[in-house]
């Protein structure tokens, strides 16, 4: 039988059937009810014929398995429906593990039923939105009922491999020979130019589960239970990767990712782990743009040294429109005429920063009476200068085309929190940490390392 022959059968079965009035989308869900069939039985019949020529031989170690049982049935739920077929088991008699080498080979949890293709049905839909909510979409879409509790956990499933894949990454860059590895691996097509790779590091809030149930005990104890929590997130791309679109918008064509719950120590592993596989050791220069928060210095200066750091620009002016408000009163004139000098030497000058501690420093010890609080605040914004003068050459970073603001990395959060800050959303860290992974493994395009097939 010819595709020919196969199309003129599918359209004589589903045409007889169909109104004339039909518009496409019932006639691609006539067309595929009607194939549906079929395409489970040739799947069922490929995937029992892959199982007939697997070898007998150890998964993990390749040792020759001791037949313990031979054609054992299993049910499996694919694309098209639930599928049955046979394959032997056997003892392997160096790492004393009972296996099915089928299983292994065809891609199959040992314990769960879904095949590779609704494994990443049920982990894609559960990165959007949570799988109460997308199992109906997946029924509507594929014809599949999966229950949102398997759901759930098969996505659980593939975060934890997720995870792995990401802390074998963090695990290699501790070591010389990790780095060349993963130095090895930076993505293809670097240019051969100098480039300079930008680095920008922020933190955003997820809620938690912890001490569930015991709100009222703490509180009667004179302890607040806390719900909210850090994840600790980056972003790596090069310069040459900034653009805008036809309209004017900034955009980024290609960047890594990085977020995680597990503290500064994991993020300064996963970042650096990022920043090799995105060019780091072949870069000329590398940039470290943030807020002013220490911990973010702390670690570019662990693990970027030389590299140059910039505080973002906007931070900056509202540290100063926030001294203007006390100084002058929010939302005046007088604030405005006072601090628009400043926010001029920022990005005119080549120490900008540090004429703006000069000039605030002269405030200080001018004659001009402040209130209490006024100097305090003064003394506040001239520790801050202080600390970033030499982060913020804004004029050079200009001049060389380089980003001043760190939207990339306000972007980059508010993405992530589109998913993991819904209304009424609680984690666990043992959850969130693993979808975290698993949202990362899809922004950094390397979802073909769980699924294979989707490689091709």
């Amino acid at each position: 039988m010819t595709e020919t022959d196969v199309a003129e059968w599918l359209y004589e079965r589903v045409g007889s059937g169909l109104p004339a009035d039909a518009d496409m989308g019932r006639i691609e869900k006539a067309v595929e009810a009607a194939s549906l069939a079929f395409r489970r039985e040739a799947i069922e019949r490929l995937v029992q014929r892959g199982a007939d020529a697997c070898a007998a031989e150890c998964p993990g170690c390749g040792g020759r398995l001791r037949a313990h049982m031979r054609r054992r049935a299993r049910c499996v739920l694919t694309r098209c429906g639930l599928i049955r077929f046979r394959r032997d088991y056997g003892r392997c008699p160096v790492c004393g593990d009972y296996v099915y080498p089928a299983d292994a080979a065809l891609g199959l949890h040992g314990r769960a039923s879904p095949s590779p293709i609704v494994q990443e049905i049920c982990a894609l839909e559960s990165l959007s939105a949570p799988a109460a909510r997308k199992a109906r979409d997946v029924l509507r879409l594929t014809g599949l009922d999966i229950d949102p509790s398997v759901m759930h956990r098969e996505a659980r499933r593939q975060g934890e491999a997720a995870r792995a894949l990401r802390d074998r990454d963090a695990a290699l860059a501790q070591t010389p020979a990790g780095v060349a590895t993963l130095a090895a691996s930076a993505i293809p097509g670097l240019p051969d130019r100098p480039f300079t790779l930008v680095i920008e590091i922020d933190a955003w809030n997820i809620r938690e589960r912890d001490a569930w149930g015991q709100t009222a005990k703490l509180l009667a104890k004179g302890e607040k239970p806390e719900r909210w929590h850090w994840v600790f997130t980056g972003t790596v791309f090069r310069l040459d990767q900034r653009g805008t679109t036809a309209a004017g918008r900034p955009v980024i064509t290609e960047r890594g990712y990085v977020a995680t719950r597990k503290g500064l120590e994991a993020l300064r592993l996963q970042v650096y782990a990022e920043a090799l596989r995105r060019g780091l050791l072949q870069a000329a220069h590398v940039l470290v743009l943030a807020d002013g928060a220490i911990w973010i210095w702390d670690l570019a200066t662990d693990r970027f040294k030389g590299a140059t750091q910039r505080v973002d620009l906007h931070h900056v002016q509202e540290h100063l429109w926030t001294l203007a408000a006390d100084l002058h009163g929010k939302g005046t004139e007088a604030a405005s005429e006072w601090v628009a000098p400043y926010l001029a030497w920022l990005t005119r000058r080549k120490e900008g920063g540090l004429d703006v501690l000069h000039g605030l420093e002269s405030l200080r010890d001018a004659a001009q009476p402040l209130t209490t609080q006024q100097r305090a605040a003064l003394q506040r914004e001239i520790g801050y200068f202080n600390t970033h003068k030499d982060r913020m050459d804004y004029k050079s970073a200009k001049q060389l085309g380089q980003p001043v603001g760190s939207g990339a990395i306000e972007s980059t959060c508010s993405q992530y929190q589109r998913r993991f800050k819904l209304a009424g959303q609680f984690w666990s860290i043992q959850g969130d940490e693993a979808f975290l992974a698993l949202e990362t493994l899809h922004r950094n395009e390397r979802w073909h390392l769980l699924f294979p097939h989707d490689r091709d």
